[in-house]
């Protein structure tokens, strides 16, 4: 689908985020809906529901939940790599794609919490429900149709979420191309204006972690948020470096916001580390 250039695949996984937006909304609306009117009752515990936690409200279970919320800002570094895509203005159609983002992110988050929270919502043992199926559960009724369709939508914005890398890194690889940091045959273009050699590199790469961790998601999703947070930290430090040596208008205050984003970004990066890789 990626090869098929940046439109289509484009088009092919717009379903997946409007079918999954389209369901979960109306679950963090009616579940707020029913904790203001006060009909939301905890529910009795499912029998494999875990153990209440008992641990003492410490500095490294504050990091371990830090840690936890960090990673779901992944994604946004696919919006910053992806800006010369966008239709011009570029940065401001840009900003305007993450301000989205970021509201959604914030609604979803939060509304789902407050619904886990009102319904006394509880972590089961592996292989039980999530909380997000739990609470379209309590939303829809059980026997509704539309949970089988959240649970599938899930399902496929988490696909969709893996393809973020097809979206940044061949366009990003074109750029150090042409800077002469990569082989100059990623800037070339496909039959269908996609950067074929990107896309191939990185399909090639994602088959052997694959094959290298088994396949296991649980050891594969850490690996790819320090991936993620070691961009932002080596981005905000290139445009450290980037102010220090232009020192055009108003570069001191742009100096001073890269150099707090490099700051936090990479307190996060070891955060996630120790806590993702510690045990």
């Amino acid at each position: 689908a990626n090869l098929r250039g940046l439109r289509e695949s484009g088009n092919i996984f717009a379903v997946p985020t409007y079918l999954f937006v389209g369901l979960a909304l109306p679950i963090v609306g009616f579940g707020v809906y029913r904790v203001m009117s006060g009909t939301a009752e905890p529910l009795p515990p499912r029998p494999d529901a875990l153990p209440v936690g008992t641990e003492a409200l410490g500095i490294l279970l504050l990091l371990k939940a830090f840690a936890g919320g960090s990673v779901a800002l992944t994604g946004v570094e696919a919006i910053a790599n992806g800006v010369p895509a966008f239709k011009p203005p570029e940065s401001k159609n840009a900003a305007n794609t993450m301000t989205v983002m970021a509201v959604l992110l914030a609604i979803l988050f939060v509304g789902l919490t407050i619904v886990a929270v009102a319904f006394g919502l509880r972590p089961t043992a592996p292989g039980g429900p999530s909380i997000v199926a739990m609470a379209a559960e309590v939303t829809f009724g059980i026997g509704s149709p539309l949970v089988p369709a959240f649970a599938a939508a899930t399902a496929l914005i988490l696909f969709l979420a893996a393809n973020t890398s097809f979206n940044a890194f061949p366009r990003l690889a074109a750029i150090l191309a042409e800077d002469g940091y990569m082989p100059r045959q990623f800037a070339f273009r496909g039959d269908r204006l996609a950067f074929s050699w990107g896309i191939v590199l990185l399909a090639a790469v994602a088959f052997g972690l694959l094959w290298a961790f088994g396949g296991d998601t649980h050891a594969l999703i850490p690996l790819y948020s320090v991936g993620v947070f070691l961009c932002f930290t080596l981005s905000q430090s290139g445009m450290v470096r980037h102010w220090l040596r232009v020192r055009e208008a108003g570069w001191q205050w742009r100096l001073a916001i890269n150099a707090a984003g490099g700051v936090l970004t990479a307190v996060v990066l070891a955060i996630v580390v120790f806590e993702k890789f510690g045990d």
